[in-house]
């Protein structure tokens, strides 16, 4: 709300913002591949496809959080400054593991059963993209820092 509106005739999504969308879409589906692939190979099939949605759905999940802000890391924003967004964002993950260990939703999701230990690693898995594109706003801030007039 600090910003000037665009210019009537400027683009709502620019390059920039354009390279942003993709590069995180690359490296959620990077992830959310080798998550699967490593499954498939030792877990099977169903486990390998409940592994694969698990991060993707916490990667966006987490996204969330460093969504706020384009320039900002999210510890300069404010992990916990939206109520509302992590209320929503807590609840999301509670749904999301559930879908893993209670009966009814497996059985709708077709999911597989999924220990703790694994649940806990696939949320790790999730932060890879979030915490390079968190990279990326320090590596951007710290050769472009913002001008004093």
């Amino acid at each position: 709300m600090r910003q000037r509106p665009r210019p009537r005739g400027e683009s709502f999504a620019d390059r920039r913002a354009l390279a942003g969308i993709l590069t995180t879409g690359v490296l959620t589906a990077g992830v959310s591949l080798a998550v699967y692939l490593s499954a498939l190979e030792t877990a099977g099939e169903v486990t390998a496809r409940t592994h694969a949605f698990a991060v993707l759905v916490f990667a966006e999940l987490l996204r969330a959080f460093s969504g706020r802000s384009a320039t900002k890391p999210v510890w300069q924003v404010g992990l916990l400054g939206n109520a509302r967004l992590t209320v929503v964002v807590t609840a999301s993950f509670a749904l999301q593991i559930a879908g893993h260990h209670v009966e009814p939703l497996r059985a709708l999701l077709k999911t597989a059963r999924l220990p703790w230990s694994e649940c806990v690693v696939l949320v790790l898995a999730a932060l890879v993209p979030v915490a390079l594109l968190e990279l990326a706003k320090v590596s951007r801030a710290r050769r472009w820092p913002p001008s004093s007039g």
